[in-house]
């Protein structure tokens, strides 16, 4: 599994927060490492260029072990049991596919639902394309071939092999969305051309792991980091984008505030009370089809926290409203008052996601309490 710190992007962290954070990765990856002072800069910025196509095949080999390409792996709603992704969104169920179009395009299909679903599509150098609630089928194609239906979205891939990655909310429906979940169809492909990496010495990978790392803790926001071939994202850009959260996608697709501190700088730790308070009319989405959720992670392995509630989020669909129209979100060990979440008294961060959000979001502030 690739160490990381979290897969979303820290905002407003103070030096604290930072602070911490290094400490926390650098006890993953920094302890031991080669002195890189041999390495070039050059092959420095080519592991930096490769990076996220590393990663991808990484993701796609171990995937390979346990499916074969043309089917979905169905996650179901995400628990504390769940290790496939760190900081996993826990109100949804994932669909994964890896697939290669050298040989024809392939068609995908989801279905209908009354809910936040989308389909991301991404190649192996982690561009993607994102279509949330897509009414009619999807065709990944090459520049070179033609799409095999006409009334169809189209993604001109750059690379054979790619992922499609679904996404559909559940809210007290997971039967129903798993078996509304066996429409989702991947049709076609059936290529076998290769996708190449070149090789990298440890000493050369350390050196680039370094770089990245160290440009991770210092982004302001994700809006950079996840991008279309189209959209021109820069190699570092997209390496830290990986490196934070592989999968993640372009912040007019959801946007990400973490919280890893409280308003005084300090750590959040498992035997304190936090809260987030916001007015419901709070502007966060740009339309009806999208929400909001908070989720929070243990900070030793960045998994969901098990507790004996079996709550990890609480979101737009069910939180309830203060009788002044605010929205109280409460952090404690034992998750006790309304829309609560229990740490467990393990340490821990939180990732407040808006799906469709508008530009420029002021994200609300958590804040440690009596």
């Amino acid at each position: 599994m690739k160490h990381t710190i979290n897969p979303m992007v820290i905002v407003r962290a103070g030096i604290a927060s930072i602070a911490s954070v290094f400490v926390l990765l650098f006890c993953m990856t920094g302890a031991n490492a080669e002195n890189h002072s041999t390495v070039s800069e050059r092959r420095i910025a080519e592991y930096i260029h490769w990076y996220p196509a590393i990663e991808q095949v990484r993701m796609r080999d171990e995937w390979l072990a346990e499916y074969s390409p043309g089917e979905f792996q169905i996650s179901g709603m995400v628990t504390s049991k769940d290790r496939t992704v760190i900081t996993p969104q826990a109100d949804v169920n994932y669909g994964y596919s890896w697939f290669n179009i050298s040989k024809e395009p392939v068609v995908i299909n989801m279905p209908a639902y009354d809910k936040y679903y989308s389909l991301s599509v991404f190649d192996m150098n982690h561009f993607m394309e994102v279509f949330v609630m897509p009414e009619k089928p999807v065709v990944v194609r090459l520049a070179s071939q033609k799409s095999p239906i006409e009334d169809a979205h189209e993604i001109v891939l750059q690379t054979y092999q790619g992922l499609a990655f679904t996404r559909q909310v559940v809210v007290d429906n997971e039967a129903d969305v798993l078996k509304l979940a066996e429409d989702i169809t991947i049709s076609g492909g059936g290529g076998n051309k290769p996708f190449i990496v070149p090789s990298f010495t440890e000493a050369e990978a350390a050196a680039g792991d370094k770089v990245i790392q160290e440009y991770s803790l210092k982004v302001p926001n994700g809006r950079k980091l996840f991008g279309s071939s189209n959209e021109g994202v820069g190699d570092l850009d997209r390496a830290a984008g990986v490196f934070l959260g592989q999968l993640g996608t372009q912040a007019w697709t959801v946007d990400y505030a973490q919280y890893v501190t409280d308003q005084n700088g300090e750590a959040l730790t498992g035997d304190a009370s936090y809260q987030v308070v916001f007015p419901a009319d709070l502007p966060l989405m740009a339309d009806d089809k999208g929400y909001w959720s908070l989720t929070i992670y243990s900070m030793e392995d960045r998994y969901l926290i098990p507790n004996d509630k079996g709550r990890y989020v609480i979101s737009s669909y069910k939180a309830e409203q203060n009788s002044d129209g605010s929205i109280t979100l409460n952090i404690n060990p034992d998750g006790k008052g309304i829309n609560a979440l229990p740490t467990a008294g393990q340490a821990f961060y939180g990732v407040f996601r808006v799906y469709q959000p508008i530009d420029d979001i002021q994200f609300p502030e958590l804040t440690k309490v009596d």
